[in-house]
């Protein structure tokens, strides 16, 4: 059983998570950008990695795009973002306008904490964060838009490799049950 982890973030934290990945399953990461379609069939599992940018997954295009390839794959998503595990509402609507529901109900989906660290963020987005933080009453978040957050921990990934590995475990277990005995 073999798998791949294919990811697209903006500003790192979800490379961060892929290399970790990658690192501790024996996986190869690959930036969405530099997969090609053809080459996931070789794959039965795929771990998907975004990054969340106003609201829209990094990788929501790629999803739609390879969507038949992903139909027949064990599926992994993890959402790498800076919304409080707190705001569930807010999280349930990000993955229900981005992930499509061919997959969204197939797939095991992971939301991790991400990181912005202002001096890493572009002028626009500068912009953008300051004109939030005016628009939000709950003053934690306001600091956290000013002043930045770092919530990135490899620890965070753990349930991601107990479900991959239990998954393994799994598909090997089927296989084995359907192989003859001499």
């Amino acid at each position: 059983m073999n798998g791949i982890i294919v990811y697209k973030g903006k500003y790192g934290a979800t490379a961060q998570y892929s290399e970790w990945l990658a690192k501790t399953l024996q996986f190869p990461a690959v930036r969405a950008d530099n997969v090609n379609p053809g080459d996931l069939s070789k794959f039965d599992f795929l771990i998907m990695g975004s990054s969340v940018y106003i609201g829209k997954l990094q990788l929501k295009a790629w999803l739609k795009e390879n969507i038949s390839i992903l139909q027949d794959k064990s599926l992994f998503l993890f959402i790498v973002c800076g919304t409080p595990a707190s705001q569930s509402d807010l999280l349930q609507k990000i993955v229900r306008n981005n992930v499509p529901e061919e997959i969204r109900n197939r797939c095991q989906i992971y939301i991790l904490p991400g990181r912005m660290v202002r001096k890493n963020v572009s002028l626009a987005d500068k912009l953008l964060l300051r004109f939030g933080a005016m628009a939000t009453k709950n003053p934690a978040e306001k600091q956290r838009m000013l002043k930045g957050f770092d919530g990135v921990n490899a620890a965070a990934l753990n349930p991601i490799i107990k479900a991959v590995n239990a998954e393994l475990t799994h598909k090997q277990d089927r296989l084995l049950e359907s192989k003859p005995l001499k």
